[in-house]
């Protein structure tokens, strides 16, 4: 008789000063993966609030990885994934602090990887305003625009994604070899965009689990703060991670824009500069 083994799952989450919030979202990771898989948590802590004294009292087998401060998501969720390779899993699970996952949702993700026709596949989970129902995280497609770095939520019909946000994934463990790592390039944005273009330039299907994993509101504040250039934030050109600093997107829009990412760099703050 042939032995059936529970696949283990390691979770990359970094944080910074939201140790609520981190609970919160650890505290749903047990209904979330149901028994589908064992399940091992990475976290870096970047701040200094106590989330990791908190993490190891209610995970006693975490491991705990004290970040510089300076980490941000990017930079925070590649140090978490460096130190889970020597665990060996057969999954990996980019989970955001903030995203509060329901029952059954970490199931639904494998179970939705074992109906791909590859095992060269990621897969998304989507999030919803839990006021609107409207998609707030997920997967992205290349709207049909004339820019190969205009992207869009998928709608309820589309499965295949073009890359995705960070908020949810589930990764098989081979892509870590196949595609890397979070990119060294980038500290907080583009990371998770860039993972899911490199990977799907890497023959992986990209795939969006239909039903929502987590109700979660788009941050338009943060959107909004970086679309509108003005004397507290012009930082965000030049060295603020959370922005678009100049040197990460000329990276971005180099590798991924095409014959016309001298323009989709250009445009970029042209636009921001002219909003009022």
């Amino acid at each position: 008789m042939t032995e059936i083994t529970t696949p283990k799952l390691v979770v990359l989450m970094t944080c910074f000063n939201r140790k609520q919030s981190t609970l919160r979202s650890l505290r749903a990771l047990p209904a979330a993966v149901d028994g589908a898989l064992s399940f091992q948590l990475v976290l870096v802590d970047d701040g200094k609030d106590g989330t990791a004294e908190a993490v190891a009292e209610e995970c006693p087998g975490a491991v705990l990885i004290a970040g510089s401060g300076s980490l941000f998501w990017n930079g925070g969720m590649r140090a978490a994934w460096e130190k889970a390779l020597t665990l060996n899993p057969d999954f990996f699970l980019w989970l955001n602090d903030d995203t509060f996952l329901r029952p059954g949702a970490v199931a639904d993700l494998l179970r939705q990887y074992r109906e791909a026709s590859s095992r060269r596949t990621i897969v998304v989970g989507r999030t919803v305003d839990p006021e609107t129902g409207v998609v707030s995280y997920g997967g992205l497609v290349r709207a049909k625009r004339i820019s190969r770095l205009n992207f869009r939520s998928l709608t309820q019909e589309e499965r295949h994604c073009d890359t995705m946000t960070g908020n949810c994934v589930l990764i098989p463990a081979i892509a870590a070899a196949e595609v890397g790592l979070n990119s060294p390039r980038y500290r907080h944005a583009f990371g998770d965009i860039d993972y899911g273009l490199r990977a799907r330039r890497s023959g992986y299907d990209i795939i969006e689990l239909k039903e929502p994993v987590a109700e979660q509101r788009y941050n338009e504040n943060w959107q909004a703060g970086i679309n509108k250039l003005n004397s507290r934030n012009w930082r965000f050109i030049f060295s603020d991670p959370k922005g678009i600093p100049w040197r990460e997107w000329y990276s971005f829009c180099r590798e991924f824009g095409g014959p016309l990412w001298p323009l989709n760099f250009l445009l970029r703050y042209v636009k921001i500069a002219s909003v009022r």
